[in-house]
């Protein structure tokens, strides 16, 4: 007997799991919660394809060393390119090898249960993501629940924003799907804002780097971190493309174009040439700053 039924038909929660017997009984507890509409799905790929073409409010999933790894999907989700990046993600997990804990970790995923999955412990997880959900923090690198700091010595000191939960929208908000898209899309934009003025501190983190590398070895050593920098200032290109950073944009152009000159192999970098990343990427966090649009508030509704 299910220990809550504050659910409704108006959420969809998506079962993904390896083991029909699995998916079955987890489908049968959200269900008897009051979740009518919950859907197994028994690959990545059917994975994939659902979570492309389809509204999924909340996915249960696991994320292990054998077949079944969805630690792509769950990164391709939260970073925005598949399904709505603010969905609940639980990861069921087998048992708790530290470097898959860590991966389930870095994925973004909200919550992470061990076996034996009972009725009791999922329920009562999930109503604690349902009124608790933690606030996402947004890096380079991450975009996610501040679970981080559980495992991660110091935390982290990124900012953290309050982002649409589903799940909550629909179960004990509104009910409305066109307001929760609507609260969506002005998170993915406040996120999106985030993400590029956090690539151009990593920007002037890998410059520092490519210096003191140069300093230190021979000219060609820092071309590994070169092409992590070209790679940065394409993401932040392409993330602020058709916004309000004209400049922004303009100096990074300048930035890849030296970068793509150093990490050429048939030629030796340069110290003048070396020397100037620094100020380039500062001149890009400067133009980030001051070409902000108008804040857009932590606490959405």
């Amino acid at each position: 007997m299910a220990l809550f039924t504050w659910g409704n038909d108006k959420s969809r929660t998506v079962v993904a799991l390896p083991e029909a017997p699995a998916r079955k009984n987890l489908c049968k507890m959200i269900q008897g919660a009051g979740f009518a509409n919950c859907q197994e799905i028994a690959s990545l790929r059917q994975l994939e394809e659902t979570l492309g073409s389809s509204d999924v409010d909340l996915l249960i999933t696991t994320l292990n060393d054998r077949d079944w790894d969805s630690f792509d999907l769950i990164r391709r989700i939260r970073t925005g390119a598949l399904a709505n990046p603010f969905i609940l993600i639980m990861v069921l997990l087998d048992e708790p090898k530290p470097e898959i804990v860590n991966r389930v970790v870095n994925s973004g995923a909200d919550d992470l249960l061990l076996a034996p999955w009972l009725e009791r412990l999922v329920l009562g997880r999930l109503d604690g993501l349902l009124h608790a959900r933690k606030r996402f923090v947004i890096t380079h690198d991450y975009v996610g629940p501040d679970r981080r700091s559980l495992f991660r010595a110091g935390g982290s000191s990124a900012p953290a924003i309050e982002v649409p939960n589903p799940m909550q929208w629909l179960t004990v908000g509104s009910g409305n799907r066109e307001a929760l898209n609507k609260a969506v899309n002005e998170a993915k934009e406040a996120i999106n804002l985030k993400k590029i003025k956090s690539f151009g501190h990593q920007l002037r983190f890998l410059a520092d780097r490519i210096v003191a590398t140069f300093a230190e070895n021979e000219p060609r050593a820092i071309i590994p971190y070169v092409v992590t920098l070209l790679a940065a200032a394409d993401e932040l290109a392409a993330r602020a493309t058709d916004s309000v950073f004209p400049q922004a944009i303009e100096l990074t152009q300048s930035l890849r174009t030296l970068c793509q000159r150093l990490a050429r192999e048939d030629r030796t970098a340069r110290a003048a040439e070396v020397g100037v990343l620094p100020a380039l990427a500062d001149a890009v966090i400067a133009a980030l700053y001051s070409e902000e649009p108008e804040h857009l508030p932590d606490a959405l509704p």
